[in-house]
């Protein structure tokens, strides 16, 4: 593989952090090129503008949740499956309560300023409802969209209000509550 596409790389996660820490709109490409150590001259040979980096940080975000989604599928049960996605976002309660959720944050940021990538970015939370509504189906819920909206909307509400009070406690509390609630089903 060139270098070249390791330069690509880093340029894509950096960005993708620094938008999660930071805000899409206070990310300057300059603070990304500074973040990823590749030249800011280099930064427009891959991406000509900051829409064209947000894309590709939104396509890598899909990837990476579909190989969430792979992974959990291979648990034995839905119902596990529920549990184990919420123990794997419980281990990242210290980011969460620092940053936010990384999908959450940018959707809103991006649904602010109504450009046309905020769809894309809300396509992130209609791929999380579709997995854990297909969940639901399995466990034999008639209601599994409905039990589905209610999962995401308290992950990203107990999200919210944990960045709001910088409080791992608070997520580890809700998302303890979220999973008995799962595995009372």
């Amino acid at each position: 593989m060139p270098k070249t596409s390791g330069k690509r790389e880093k340029l894509v996660d950096s960005a993708g952090k620094l938008f999660h820490q930071v805000g899409f709109n206070q990310t300057s490409l300059a603070d990304i090129a500074e973040d990823s150590g590749v030249p800011l001259g280099n930064v427009h040979y891959y991406f000509k503008t900051k829409a064209e980096l947000i894309l590709e940080v939104l396509n890598h975000r899909s990837e990476r949740l579909k190989s969430w989604y792979e992974e959990l599928n291979e648990l034995p049960s839905p119902k596990e499956r529920l549990v184990a996605m919420i123990d794997d976002t419980l281990t990242l309660r210290h980011k969460l309560a620092k940053y936010g959720c990384p999908v959450g944050s940018l959707c809103q940021e991006l649904d602010k300023e109504r450009e046309p990538i905020s769809k894309k970015a809300d396509g992130l939370i209609k791929m999380q409802l579709k997995w854990i509504s297909e969940q639901f189906v399995e466990l034999g819920k008639k209601n599994a969209e409905e039990l589905s909206l209610q999962l995401i909307a308290s992950l990203h509400g107990t999200a919210v209000v944990g960045n709001a009070l910088k409080s791992p406690k608070i997520i580890e509390e809700e998302l303890g509550r979220l999973k008995s609630w799962v595995k009372a089903m």
